[in-house]
C-alpha cells in the first residue's frame, strides 16, 4: 500500500527555531525583539528543555571572578522568576565556592511559566507537541516538514537555528556531523526520601555492599553511595550511548529506569531505610552530550582554557572542563582571571548559508563541548543565533554574512554581554 503524504498547511517565518529548550528560547525570543517573524518549534508539551524535562534546575554560572558575564533576555527571565519565588541566586562567586555552590536554583513550574510568558509577550508562534519530520536548506532560506496531532505541516523560512541538542535540523538537511568516540553518560535526575540523612553511616553501606556483591552495578562505590543518600538524589550514570538516535534514545531510558529500580530495591533492604522511596523523576533522562556540528570554526579544549579571544567572539562561557566519565567526574578548572569565550564561526555549519546551530551541538572538540554544554553558555549561545538569524532575514543575507559590528550592537541593545577585545 502507498500512503500519500498529505500537507495540511504551509506557513511562512523569518526565522524557525527547532528545539525548545535551553538555548532555543532564548534564540526565538531574541530573534523576535530583533523584529524577525519567529516560529519556535518544541517536542515537549512544555518549554525549557534540560531544566524541565530533564529536571536540572540549576543553569550554570552567569558570573565568573566576581564580574557578570552572560545578561540579556536568559537572565531577565532568571530575575522575573525569582521576582515569583522561583530562583535563588546566591551570593556567593567561583573564587569564593566550587562552581556547584556557586549554581542558580530555578523552580520549574515558575520557570517553564516565565519563558513561556516571554514568547508570548514578544509574539513568538509556538509549535510544542511538535517534531521536525524532514529539512532541507534551499538558496533562498530553509523548507520543514513538522508533524504534530492535526498531521504533516510544510514550513518555509528565511533561515532557521538549530537548539535541538542533537544537531537533528542540521542532520537532516544534510550537514556533516561529528561524535566522540565515548560519550558522556547521561543521568536520570530523581529525589529520594523516607529515610533519616543523619543516620547515613559509610561503615555501614561498605558492609552491607560487600555482603552483597553483584546487587548494584560495580562501577558504584559505598562512598558514592552515602553521598547520594546524603544529597537526597540517586546521581547514577547511564551507560553510554548515542542517545541521538531513536534507538539509542529508547535503550538509554530503559537503561537509566532499570538501573534506578535497581538501587531503589537495594537501598530498601539496609537497615533504616525500609521506608526508602523515589519522590521525583524527571520526565526524560538528562543527556549531556550526543553529537556536534562541524562548524567554521570548531573550538578546542586548549582555546577554552587559554580564555583565547576570538576576532568574532559574540558571547561568555563560564565552566570547568566537567567530563563525565562511568566512574564520575574529569575536570579541570579554569585559572583565576580566566573567561572563554564563544565565537560566532562555530554556530555556522560549514557551507551553511541559511542555518545556525546555538546549544550543546555546537562546533566544538570533546573537552572544551563538556564545558560548554552546561545551561548558561547554552542560553547566550541561543541570543547570539536569534539576534544574527534576524538580522540576515531582514537584510537578506546569508547567516555568516551578518557583519560582526552589526550583530555586537544588536546583542547589546538586548542586554546581552559581547567579549571585550
Amino acid at each position: 500500500m502507498v500512503i500519500a503524504l498529505k500537507i495540511r498547511e504551509t506557513l511562512c517565518f523569518d526565522t524557525v527555531v527547532v528545539g525548545g529548550g535551553t538555548a532555543g528560547v532564548f534564540a526565538a525570543i531574541s530573534a523576535a525583539r530583533m523584529g524577525a517573524k519567529t516560529l519556535l518549534l518544541e517536542k515537549n508539551a512544555r518549554l525549557g528543555g534540560t531544566v524541565t524535562a530533564g529536571g536540572v534546575d540549576y543553569p550554570g554560572l552567569f558570573t565568573a571572578w566576581g564580574k557578570q558575564i552572560i545578561d540579556g533576555p536568559c537572565y531577565e527571565a532568571i530575575k522575573r522568576s525569582e521576582a515569583l519565588g522561583g530562583a535563588v541566586i546566591p551570593e556567593t562567586d567561583y573564587f569564593q565556592k566550587e562552581h556547584w555552590n556557586c549554581q542558580i536554583r530555578l523552580n520549574r513550574f515558575i520557570y517553564t511559566e516565565v519563558i513561556t510568558e516571554m514568547c508570548r509577550e514578544t509574539g513568538v508562534t509556538l509549535a510544542i507537541n511538535t517534531m521536525l519530520s524532514a529539512a532541507e536548506e534551499t538558496e533562498n532560506g530553509v523548507e520543514l516538514l513538522i508533524t504534530d496531532k492535526d498531521g504533516l505541516k510544510q514550513i518555509k523560512a528565511k533561515n532557521a537555528v538549530d537548539c535541538t541538542g542533537d544537531a537533528t535540523l542540521c542532520s537532516f538537511a544534510g550537514f556533516p556531523t561529528e561524535k566522540s568516540e565515548i560519550q558522556q553518560p547521561a543521568t536520570l535526575v530523581n529525589k529520594v526520601s523516607g529515610y533519616d540523612k543523619a543516620n547515613v553511616d559509610l561503615e555501614k553501606i561498605e558492609a552491607y555492599m560487600s555482603k552483597n556483591v553483584g546487587e548494584l552495578p560495580p562501577e558504584i562505590e559505598p562512598w558514592q553511595l552515602k553521598n547520594w543518600l546524603k544529597a537526597g538524589s540517586l546521581h547514577n550514570h547511564t551507560k553510554s550511548v548515542d542517545a541521538n538516535t531513536a534507538d539509542g534514545r529508547r535503550v538509554l531510558e530503559e537503561e537509566a529506569l532499570k538501573n534506578l529500580l535497581g538501587i531503589y530495591n537495594f537501598v530498601r533492604k539496609m537497615e533504616g531505610f525500609e521506608n526508602f522511596k523515589i519522590d521525583f523523576l524527571a520526565d526524560e533522562t538528562a543527556v549531556r552530550e550526543t553529537v556536534r556540528v562541524v562548524g567554521e570554526h570548531t573550538v578546542t579544549a586548549e582555546e577554552y582554557v587559554s580564555a583565547k579571544p576570538y576576532e568574532d567572539g559574540v558571547c561568555y562561557a563560564f565552566y570547568p572542563i566537567d567530563l563525565h566519565v562511568q566512574a564520575g567526574v574529569e575536570m579541570t578548572r579554569l585559572a583565576e582571571g580566566k573567561v572563554p569565550q564563544i565565537p560566532f564561526r562555530a554556530l555556522i555549519p560549514q557551507k551553511a548559508k541559511n542555518l545556525l546551530v546555538a546549544g550543546r551541538c555546537l562546533s566544538s572538540d570533546t573537552l572544551a563541548n563538556s564545558a560548554l554544554r552546561v545551561q548558561a553558555p547554552c542560553m547566550a549561545m541561543g541570543q547570539v543565533a536569534g539576534c544574527a538569524a534576524a538580522i540576515a532575514a531582514k537584510q537578506n543575507k546569508k547567516v555568516s554574512e551578518v557583519e560582526y559590528d552589526e550583530l555586537c550592537k544588536a546583542l547589546t541593545s538586548l542586554g546581552a554581554i559581547v567579549p571585550e577585545n
